[in-house]
């Protein structure tokens, strides 16, 4: 298994802990176990089958059973967006491996990018979205809690079908789809009405991060990709979990505690965020300094956002805000020394 999805399994398995431990009262934990432990046992499976085609034959299935889960959206709806992955990624592949001219292989290259947002849910593929849908059916959790070790595994698998110059390609086109995604969720989370809404959009601008690491291709690129998933899974994931009760209509506050988090969500020093930051611009101002010059420019678009869903969290209060608290330690203790989870995977 590669180590940076395998890391990823076990800070998905992390998530889900402190899901069921600082969950809200009325939440069912036997349903969260069921479901988001099918989740996990997926997600691993998909980093452990040795072949490409193996890993989207086991999405596909691990699609199927998300879309079974109880929800407001109709089976076929849930469906598409995953299926239509799927067949990208096949496509990409099959173009991959065929002997032809270099216009084939770019079509790969283009393929296999497109395929990969698509199988996230990201622009200009996102999934149909109910702001008031449960979190284990809702596509916030396919987002947050299975998407970021599919995503280390079909990158990797990307680059092995590739050659040098598709990878290049295949990078570039990893970089536009971050910066539009960087863009739009940013943008989006701060001016959508509905605070689901402004969530999910969130979790879309910290995707296109990633796929911006991934798309720098140097070693700086994949640890500040690594970190942002690290801040998707133990960050905002379970703030927005613990925000759920506030987005549903209670009244927004503006106290020390909605602050940290919002600064947290922001990327700011000293969290796991800000390091994620300095580590993908450091490896952009290698490959391309104007790069860098737009991502910083890019990075200023989460503080309005940020502050706005900082105050949706309202005050936690009881096992939620012991688990705000922990959160918030965890990324701070991760943003000052993010060594050992970087050396676990590798990097």
């Amino acid at each position: 298994m590669l180590p940076e999805a395998l890391e990823l399994v076990v800070l998905a398995a992390a998530a889900l802990v402190l899901a069921l431990a600082f969950a809200p009262v009325p939440t069912s934990r036997r349903g969260l176990i069921a479901k988001g432990g099918a989740g996990l046992a997926g997600t691993a499976a998909v980093a452990a089958v040795p072949t490409f085609d193996l890993a989207l034959l086991v999405l596909l299935a691990l699609a199927v059973l998300h879309a079974t889960i109880e929800g407001k959206r109709t089976l076929a709806s849930r469906l598409r967006a995953p299926v239509f992955a799927v067949a990208l990624l096949a496509l990409g592949a099959l173009f991959a491996r065929v002997q032809g001219p270099d216009v084939v292989h770019r079509f790969a290259a283009v393929g296999l990018a497109a395929g990969l947002a698509a199988a996230i849910g990201l622009m200009p593929y996102l999934h149909p979205f109910d702001p008031e849908e449960r979190i284990t059916s809702s596509p916030i959790a396919w987002l947050a809690y299975i998407g970021p070790a599919v995503a280390a595994v079909m990158v990797a698998d990307a680059h092995g079908l590739l050659n040098a110059d598709t990878s290049a390609a295949f990078a570039a086109t990893l970089i536009g789809l971050g910066l539009l995604n960087m863009a739009w969720g940013s943008i989006a989370a701060w001016l959508t009405e509905n605070g689901g809404a402004a969530w999910r959009y969130s979790f879309i601008a910290d995707w296109g991060l990633a796929l911006s690491g991934f798309g720098v291709a140097l070693t700086d690129g994949r640890r500040a990709a690594l970190l942002i998933f690290f801040t998707i899974l133990l960050g905002r994931l379970p703030l927005y979990f613990a925000s759920r009760g506030e987005v549903r209509g209670r009244v927004a506050t503006e106290r020390p505690i909605n602050l940290l988090v919002a600064a947290a969500l922001a990327g700011s020093a000293p969290f796991a965020g800000f390091a994620a930051r300095v580590l993908l611009l450091r490896g952009a101002t290698q490959l391309f300094w104007p790069l860098a010059l737009v991502l910083a420019a890019g990075m200023l678009l989460w503080l309005p956002s940020s502050l706005r869903l900082g105050r949706s969290l309202g005050v936690p209060r009881g096992r939620q805000a012991v688990g705000v608290a922990l959160v918030l330690a965890i990324n701070v203790a991760v943003g000052l020394y993010p060594l050992p989870l970087l050396a676990a995977a590798r990097l």
